[in-house]
C-alpha cells in the first residue's frame, strides 16, 4: 500500500506481494499437510473453503469498482477496466496482464483499477493446484504414511526448482510477461510449503537456541527492509527475488519468540494486529482508491489527500471485513449441502463478469468507438492545414470544435495494425511486408522504413502511390527501429531478430528495385546494446552509418521527423476535458524528443538524403497540441491518428515528389 501511494519512496514496496505469496504458500500447505486430501471430497472442502474465504469480498471491490470507473473515470478507460473486470471476476487477470505486457500498444496505456488482482489470481491458481500435488504426495506414501511429510517436501522442492529456473530464464529474456505468469511465480509460494514440511524438525532445533531465533529474524527482517528500499524492479522477479522470499522464510522459519526484545513482541501491538486482521480486504481496496481518487478529482493527490484516503481504505477495508469476509467464514455460511457454495462461486463470477461486460457494452453502445470520423469534403482548415496554410494560420489552432470523439480517436489507427504489416518481438523470425499502389513491375518503387512512428505515414502514402501510379512496399517493425547496431533487447533472439530486420528489409528493397525509402522512427524507445552514456551521440553516429548504407545501396532517402512526444494518454486526457481541450496541450521544450535520424539527414551533405519536419503542424514556439483544426492528433500517448496523418498529405505529397528520383 505504501509502495502503490509513494512509489518513489518506497521504491522496492511491490516485494509485498512476493512476502505475501511466502506466507500464503506457508499457510496453505501447513493445513494440507495436517489434513491432506485424500479423495475428491477432501478437494471439494478444501475449495469450497477457499471460495467463501477469499470470493465473497473479492467479487464486491470488483463490481463497485467497475461502477466507481464508469462513474468518475474518462470513457476511453471503460472497455480496459470492463476487460479487467472480468478477468479478475475469472481469476485470471495475471495473464490478461501477461498478454498486454507484449502487446506495444496495450502496454503503454494507464494501468486499470483492478489491476492489482494479478496477485490474487496467482494465489487462487495455486490453490487449485497445491492440494491435488498434496494429495499425489499421499497417494504415493498411502502404505508408509510416517514417509508422508518428507516426500512432500521433495515434490514441493522440485515444483520450486522448476520454477525459480524457468522465472530467471524468463525474466532475462522477457520481464514483463516474467512478473505476471503464474509459473514465474509459483516457486515462491511453493517456498513457503517447503518451509511447512521442514518447520516442525526446524522449530524443535531452534527452541534451545533463542539467540539463534533472533539473529534469523533480523536478517530476515534486514532483508526485506532493504529489497523495500533498494530494489527497482529491474530484472524481477528473477533470482533477484530470492532477496525478499528469502527473508521472509527467516522470519517466519524463526518460530514464535515471546522473548523480552522479539519481533513478536513488535508485531504483537494492536495496530499491527487490526491491520493483520483487515490485511486482505485492505489489499483489495486500496489500489482501486489509487486510481479512482485522481480521476475524481481531476489531478494527481497530494499528501493530505493521500492520508485521508488511506483512512477511508482502512475504513472500507474493516467494514468489509466485518460484514462481508466473516459473514462467510466457517463451514456453512451459505447452508449444509458444499454444492451451495459452488453454486455461489459459478454465479458469482457470471454476475461479477457480467458488470465487466456491461461496461464494454456501455462503452460501445455511448461512445460509438468503431464508428470512424468522417471529415466533409467542403471542410477547410482541418487538421493541419489549421497550421500550415497560411489562411488558416490565424485562427485558434485547436478549431473550431471536435470532429471526432476521443474513443474514435482510440480507433483511428493506420492500416499497418489492419493489415498486419509489423514485425513484432512476439514473432521475431518473421518479417511481414506489406505491398500497395501499382503492381506493375515497371511502376517507380517507394518503400516505408521505420517503427510505429512510421506508421502513420502509410495511409497517405498509398493515396500519393496511387495518385501517380507507384508501388509502396512497407518496412515497419513494433519496437524496434532500422539500426546497424544490435539494440538492447534482452532476449538474444529478438535482439538478431531486430538486426535482422534491417539486413532483410534493405535486402528485399534491392531485389524490388526501391527507388526512394521514407522514413521515420522512435528511438528513445529501445537503447543501443553495450552504448555508452551519451545514447544520443551514439545513435547519430549510428544513423549516419545507416543513411550511407541506404544511398550506397542506390536509394534516395527522405526522413520525416519524429513527432512530440506527450507525457501521458492524449485521448484519456481529452476525454476528462472535452470542454476544455487546451487542458491538455504542453510545453514544446518537454515533447519534442532529440531525433537522431532526423538530424543526421538534417546535416547530411549527402544529395540523396532530405529531411521533412512536420513539428509545426502541432507546434508553435512555446506550446504543442492534441487538437488541431478539431482533428485529435493521436491515438494514444504518441502515435498519429490516421484523420491527421492523412491532413498531412498536401504538404508530405510535394516532399516525395521532390525526392523520387
Amino acid at each position: 500500500m505504501l509502495y502503490h501511494f509513494w512509489p518513489k519512496r518506497v521504491p522496492g514496496g511491490f516485494i509485498g506481494v512476493d512476502i505475501f505469496f511466502v506466507i500464503s504458500g506457508f499457510l496453505i500447505t501447513t493445513h494440507l499437510l495436517k489434513n491432506p486430501p485424500r479423495k475428491l471430497y477432501d478437494l471439494a472442502v478444501f475449495w469450497g473453503r477457499r471460495v467463501r474465504r477469499l470470493l465473497p469480498a473479492a467479487f464486491t471491490v470488483i463490481i463497485l469498482t467497475t461502477v466507481g470507473v464508469l462513474l468518475l473515470g474518462p470513457m476511453t478507460q471503460w472497455q480496459a477496466n470492463g476487460q479487467s473486470a472480468i478477468m479478475s471476476a475469472l481469476y485470471v487477470e495475471n495473464w490478461n496482464l501477461a498478454w498486454t505486457s507484449v502487446d506495444y500498444l496495450a502496454s503503454t496505456a494507464p494501468p486499470t483499477a483492478l489491476q492489482h488482482y494479478w496477485s490474487l489470481s496467482v494465489e487462487e491458481q495455486f490453490y487449485l493446484v497445491w492440494p491435488i500435488l498434496i494429495g499425489i504426495a499421499g497417494l504415493i506414501v498411502r502404505k508408509h504414511w510416517h514417509r508422508f511429510r518428507r516426500v512432500a517436501g521433495v515434490a514441493t522442492a522440485l515444483v520450486v526448482s522448476l520454477s525459480l529456473a524457468y522465472s530467471i530464464y524468463l525474466t532475462r529474456i522477457d520481464p514483463a510477461q516474467a512478473y505476471f505468469v503464474t509459473p514465474t511465480r509459483m516457486w515462491e509460494l511453493g517456498a513457503g510449503g517447503v518451509l511447512a514440511a521442514v518447520y516442525p524438525s526446524l522449530e524443535r532445533r531452534l527452541s534451545s537456541v533463542p539467540a539463534v531465533k533472533v539473529a534469523l529474524v533480523a536478517v530476515g527482517a534486514g532483508l526485506i527492509v532493504w529489497s523495500g528500499l533498494r530494489l527497482t524492479g529491474d530484472a524481477f522477479p528473477g533470482w533477484i527475488a530470492l532477496v525478499p522470499v528469502v527473508g521472509a522464510l527467516l522470519v517466519i522459519g524463526a518460530g514464535p519468540a515471546d522473548y523480552a526484545v522479539s519481533f513478536d513482541r513488535f508485531l504483537k501491538w494492536r495496530p499491527f494486529q487490526f491491520l493483520g486482521d483487515i490485511s486482505y480486504s485492505l489489499y483489495l481496496w486500496h489500489w482501486p482508491a489509487v486510481v479512482l481518487v485522481p480521476w475524481a478529482l481531476g489531478h494527481p493527490m497530494t499528501w493530505p489527500i493521500k492520508l485521508a484516503t488511506i483512512a477511508v481504505v482502512i475504513g472500507l477495508s474493516w467494514a468489509s471485513k466485518t460484514f462481508i469476509e466473516d459473514r462467510f467464514r466457517g463451514s456453512h455460511p451459505l447452508g449444509v449441502p458444499l454444492r451451495r457454495t459452488f453454486i455461489f462461486l459459478v454465479t458469482g463470477m457470471l454476475v461479477t463478469a457480467g458488470v465487466g461486460f456491461g461496461a464494454i457494452v456501455v462503452t460501445q453502445v455511448i461512445g460509438k468507438p468503431n464508428q470512424l470520423p468522417t471529415v466533409p469534403a467542403t471542410a477547410v482548415c482541418i487538421g493541419a492545414a489549421a497550421r500550415l496554410d497560411p489562411a488558416c494560420a490565424a485562427g485558434d489552432p485547436h478549431g473550431s470544435g471536435l470532429l471526432m470523439t476521443p474513443l474514435q480517436a482510440a480507433q483511428d489507427q493506420n492500416l499497418a495494425y489492419a493489415d498486419n504489416c509489423w514485425w513484432s518481438q512476439g514473432s521475431p523470425d518473421k518479417y511481414p511486408i506489406c505491398r500497395y499502389g501499382s503492381t506493375d513491375p515497371a511502376a517507380p518503387q517507394i518503400a516505408l522504413f521505420g517503427n510505429s512512428h512510421a506508421g502513420p505515414y502509410l495511409n497517405p502514402l498509398i493515396t500519393i502511390a496511387n495518385n501517380h501510379n507507384w508501388a509502396l512496399s512497407t518496412y515497419l517493425a513494433s519496437r524496434c527501429y532500422p539500426s546497424t547496431l544490435p539494440l538492447d533487447f534482452p532476449d538474444p533472439a529478438v535482439q538478431q531478430g531486430c538486426a535482422d530486420f534491417t539486413t532483410r528489409s534493405i535486402q528485399d528493397m534491392k531485389a524490388h528495385g526501391v527507388q526512394l525509402v521514407v522514413m521515420s522512427v522512435r528511438s528513445q524507445s529501445v537503447p543501443l546494446a553495450n552504448a555508452g552514456t551519451d545514447q544520443n551521440q551514439q545513435l547519430l553516429n549510428m544513423d549516419n552509418d545507416l543513411l550511407n548504407l541506404l544511398t550506397n545501396n542506390g536509394f534516395k532517402v527522405l526522413v520525416i521527423r519524429d513527432v512530440p512526444y506527450p507525457p501521458n494518454s492524449v485521448i484519456d486526457c481529452l476525454s476528462e476535458n472535452l470542454s476544455n481541450v487546451g487542458a491538455c496541450d504542453g510545453p514544446r521544450s518537454s515533447r519534442l524528443l532529440a531525433d537522431p535520424l532526423f538530424s543526421a539527414a538534417q546535416a547530411s551533405t549527402n544529395p540523396a538524403v532530405s529531411a521533412l519536419d512536420f513539428t509545426d503542424a502541432i507546434c508553435d514556439d512555446t506550446t504543442c497540441w492534441d487538437v488541431v483544426g478539431g482533428v485529435i492528433v493521436y491515438f494514444n500517448q504518441g502515435h498519429l491518428t490516421t484523420t491527421f496523418a492523412n491532413s498531412l498529405l498536401p504538404y508530405l505529397e510535394p516532399a516525395v515528389v521532390a525526392a523520387l528520383p
